[in-house]
């Protein structure tokens, strides 16, 4: 993956013919615009079809569709939008009036069938319904009016008391608030649920049957958006009396295309290189296997576009984090299981099925390393081939923090090594060539004292390369142009300024670390779950079999949801974080393309 070059192109045009070149860009889709005025467009024109599109919204959430009409003459929009507007208004009413109707039937049915008498026939008495405890049940023998108890809750220890007084009893006449149970009885109001379920069902037949018409509401989201776009776009080019002109950045491969627009169309075109006072977008060139690397960086920066697509090395780098931290085969196995039940969504967009190839890799990789430290649901393999190929100790935590240390390091060489090619045809290219020099010789200093690599390296190979890296960190960081001593004195505090930056890469290779940590965590708490389960099972023949198997699943679902919620953080976090802190010196934006969106 790269990132794509890009010319800025300036097209100059008769003004009566804007509108007609203005949309022949936009079918053509490969140019961003760029504004020449500052002229902003009409509030009305920014404005984004809404109906139209919660409508599209409350028909694409439907469970099952319809077959789609694509015949757009058969059919008024406008009047689809309303009727399904009004299917979203009536389902919502009739949903929280069934709702409130289920309440009310909840707190009705202990009472029973209950039909209030007349006032008259009670001589002016009413009833007040109250719903005590049992524990509490001693202070109706305080209270100086008549009641009557009529029913006990014995699972949920509860009594149903009456009790009868002309006015409402006083707040404090016994422990609890008085219940409001209403005048309808619990037969009606069971009739009326039964009615709202059923009009419920309706109402879903007809959100169904709806459905048919998704393709061409989205037909009409799409075209009332380019009709937007393209009214925004008018009011950014520059008008010089009877001429227009129209500016943006297209990618060198469509420049054959964009000529020979200009020819069909008639308009002059000038194309030219971005020079350094420009700021291009940045267009990845996206590859389907591994472009969900850059996918996934891309939810949190845009690398700038003179730099370089850290893509490929996040699509690797974050699968074997995701997996270290996982470290279980099963775990990863039922990761790679529910990505594949959910392949059919992620194949409906382009991103997502690059999403969906990052995520099988992710499960792969966590397999692998999963067979590496024979973890199979916490539980090791106990012989056999699978024991056999599980070589590495996760228990070994020197061994767990010289790997999680190397990896970090070599993380972050890659970095600094692309940054310095990047940047190859400038002196500046020597300051990240210096920290991968720095960094490999720090961890050559400490595996050759450990006795990992042989002492050589922590005596002159590591220290060698650490001061050959600090000399071109302090030399070479700073682009400061030296013109007097003082310049000279201030390029000098800025090589001290980047030297000191060591303890920040310290800090850096560190927080790799994390990847034993929490692949040690999920590990040992899937371990003590098993161990949890073993010692129900043993501790009663029959009841504990049942609290065993509660205990594996609730136990391994929690273990479960938390690896992948750390893998995913955490394993991002490393690339954001520490990985483009030394790879990406500056934030770009996204390539825009101008173009339609309706088929």
């Amino acid at each position: 993956m790269a990132i794509k070059q890009l010319n800025k192109i300036t097209l100059y045009g008769p003004s009566q013919d804007k509108a007609h070149v203005l949309q022949g860009l936009q079918s053509m889709g490969c140019l961003h615009l760029i504004p020449l005025t500052d002229q902003p467009a009409e509030a009305s024109v920014r404005l984004q079809p809404a109906e139209a599109s919660e409508a599209l919204a409350w028909l694409e959430r439907a469970p099952r569709t319809r077959r789609q009409v694509k015949d757009k003459s058969i059919a008024d929009i406008d009047t689809v939008v309303r009727e399904v507007l009004d299917n979203k208004s009536s389902t919502r009413e009739v949903s929280d009036a069934r709702d409130k109707l289920e309440e009310r039937v909840r707190e009705v049915r202990p009472w029973g069938e209950f039909h209030f008498p007349e006032v008259s026939q009670l001589d002016g008495q009413r009833f007040w319904f109250y719903v005590l405890p049992e524990g509490d049940m001693s202070a109706l023998n305080d209270i100086e009016l008549p009641w009557q108890l009529m029913a006990k809750d014995n699972r949920q220890k509860l009594a149903y008391v009456i009790v009868i007084s002309e006015q409402e009893p006083a707040e404090d006449l016994l422990p609890v608030s008085r219940s409001h149970i209403g005048i309808v009885p619990l037969s009606r109001l069971e009739d009326e649920l039964e009615e709202s379920e059923q009009l419920l069902e309706d109402l879903y037949a007809e959100r169904e049957a709806l459905t048919r018409w998704n393709y061409l509401l989205g037909q009409a989201v799409a075209a009332r958006q380019d009709a937007a776009e393209l009214a925004e776009a008018q009011s950014t080019t520059q008008d010089e009396q009877e001429f227009f002109l129209v500016q943006g950045w297209i990618p060198q491969s469509e420049r054959q295309a964009a000529e020979a627009f200009c020819i069909e169309n008639g308009v002059a075109a000038l194309f030219e290189e971005p020079t350094e006072d420009d700021h291009p977008p940045t267009l990845l060139e996206k590859k389907p296997g591994t472009g969900g690397g850059s996918d996934a960086l891309g939810f949190f920066q845009t690398p700038n576009y003179r730099a370089w697509d850290p893509g490929n090395v996040v699509f690797y780098s974050f699968s074997l984090f995701f997996g270290m931290i996982m470290s279980d085969v099963m775990y990863s196995f039922l990761f790679g299981l529910i990505v594949f039940m959910f392949r059919g969504k992620l194949k409906k967009s382009e991103a997502g099925s690059r999403l969906m190839n990052l995520a099988y890799f992710m499960s792969a990789v966590g397999i692998v390393w999963g067979a590496m430290i024979g973890s199979y649901f916490g539980a090791s393999p106990g012989g056999g081939i699978l024991d056999s190929i599980a070589f590495v100790d996760l228990n070994d935590y020197n061994a767990m923090m010289k790997l999680s240390v190397f990896i970090g390091v070599a993380h972050l060489i890659i970095a600094n090594i692309m940054t310095a090619w990047v940047n190859r045809s400038r002196s500046y290219a020597l300051s990240p060539l210096g920290w991968a020099l720095v960094m490999g010789g720090g961890l050559s200093i400490w595996l050759g004292m450990s006795g990992t690599l042989p002492e050589a390296f922590a005596d002159l190979f590591g220290p060698a390369m650490m001061a050959v890296g600090g000399a071109f960190v302090f030399l070479f960081t700073s682009t400061r142009k030296v013109r007097s001593a003082g310049d000279l004195l201030l390029r000098g505090l800025d090589g001290l300024k980047a030297v000191y930056n060591i303890t920040s890469a310290f800090g850096d290779v560190l927080s790799y670390m994390r990847l034993f940590a929490l692949g040690l965590s999920g590990a040992s708490l899937a371990m003590t779950f098993n161990s949890l389960a073993m010692d129900a099972l043993h501790s009663s023949p029959v009841i504990g079999v049942l609290f065993a198997g509660l205990i594996l699943l609730l136990g391994h679902v929690l273990n479960f949801a938390l690896c992948i919620m750390s893998g995913v953080v955490h394993g991002m976090r490393l690339n954001v974080i520490e990985f483009v802190n030394w790879g990406l010196s500056d934030e770009g934006y996204p390539f825009k393309a101008f173009s339609k969106k309706e088929d």
